[in-house]
């Protein structure tokens, strides 16, 4: 018995960790803050010493560095999840030049590059010259001082992006463009203003939060009105769909899932059956996108801006707005807990990334 006691605690000893799910935010006044949801404690708490808004996160490949869009818009900070070390920082605008990006950060497949795409503004004596939007590609090993290695002309209106298995960088705008950071080459991967649907209207779409990586893609909700007929004199709906790219195979997708009978912000699918869409604002909604039904919808204690899931598809976390982040079951949409941001300063627009550490 004691002999079979040994070979069992060896094998424990030489048996991996368990992975667990980080949660990684960011709040006022400026921090970045590590939660460990399966405890629903907080690890790390990593003060920034920047203005947190808009605090659109990305995180390396390894999930151990997150990029932020911090200083309203303005500059990119990367800050090691473990040690709370600045590794990474490209302030964007110079004494003359204002370059604000709109949402638009990404890292490249293998963790090198950090790209976004910059709207610059000259200031002159009498007025503002506005300048055409550009690709910036950074050296993530930049340092603290980081400046573009190498910049290509990128599409105005350019927010939320994502990266690719094969590198192309996906670009939520007018268009939901592909984009090869090694040449600067642009091809249209889904229409978006200029879709071919003669019985729909234009579509509507929020391009803000850059969730989608627990199951490899890029989501983004539109809502739309449905006509009779291509004359659209008469309204026959008004609809939630969704685009997507698969950012493992670069295949595309447009759906739509619903009637528009309640506001999402954000919404993410469930990594393991993909049918299953939870979309999140005042309320919490689980729809079935095939065959368009309504799962169940919950009322939320207050509005809720992004939403993300965990890596086993089994709980659903809402954040933004406040300073709570609420935790639901994915099944029931029962809520089962919560975890707060210590300072007790608001998340705002902040996104939420979860990423799987020992």
């Amino acid at each position: 018995m004691r002999h079979a006691a040994l070979i069992a605690l060896s094998l424990a000893a030489a048996t991996p960790a368990a992975a667990k799910d980080l949660l990684v935010t960011i709040a006022k006044p400026g921090n970045l803050y590590v939660f460990d949801v399966a405890e629903r404690a907080l690890v790390k708490d990593c003060p920034l010493n920047v203005e947190m808004s808009p605090a659109v996160i990305q995180m390396s490949p390894d999930g151990k560095v997150a990029y932020a869009l911090v200083n309203r818009w303005e500059d990119v900070i990367g800050v090691n999840i473990e040690t709370c070390e600045t590794v990474f920082y490209a302030a964007q605008s110079t004494a003359d030049i204002s370059r604000r990006s709109i949402a638009s950060l990404a890292v490249s497949a293998d963790g090198s590059e950090v790209y976004t795409v910059r709207n610059p503004v000259r200031h002159l004596a009498d007025r503002y010259e506005v300048m055409e939007p550009e690709f910036a590609v950074y050296a993530a090993d930049a340092g603290t001082k980081a400046e573009p290695i190498r910049t290509y002309p990128a599409p105005r209106r350019s927010t939320v992006m994502a990266t690719g298995a094969d590198n192309t960088v996906y670009i939520g705008g007018h268009e939901i463009y592909g984009f090869d950071p090694s040449s600067g080459a642009l091809d249209v991967k889904i229409a978006n203003a200029s879709w071919d649907r003669p019985t729909y209207s234009p579509p509507d779409v929020l391009a803000f939060w850059p969730i989608g990586s627990q199951n490899d893609e890029l989501l983004l909700m539109y809502t739309a009105a449905v006509f009779t007929d291509a004359t659209q004199s008469e309204m026959a709906d008004f609809v939630w769909g969704y685009s997507a790219v698969d950012l493992e195979t670069g295949e595309t997708a447009v759906q739509d899932f619903t009637s528009f009978e309640v506001l999402m912000f954000s919404a993410v699918r469930d990594p393991n059956a993909e049918n299953l869409l939870y979309g999140v604002y005042t309320q919490l909604s689980k729809h079935d996108v095939e065959t368009k039904e309504l799962i169940k919808r919950v009322d939320l204690p207050h509005t809720y801006y992004v939403i993300n899931i965990s890596s086993d598809g089994k709980e659903i976390y809402v954040g933004g707005t406040n300073d709570d982040i609420g935790v639901y079951d994915a099944e029931t949409l029962e809520r089962i807990g919560e975890m707060l941001v210590p300072s007790g300063g608001d998340m705002g627009t902040a996104t939420m990334q979860i990423v799987q550490a020992e």
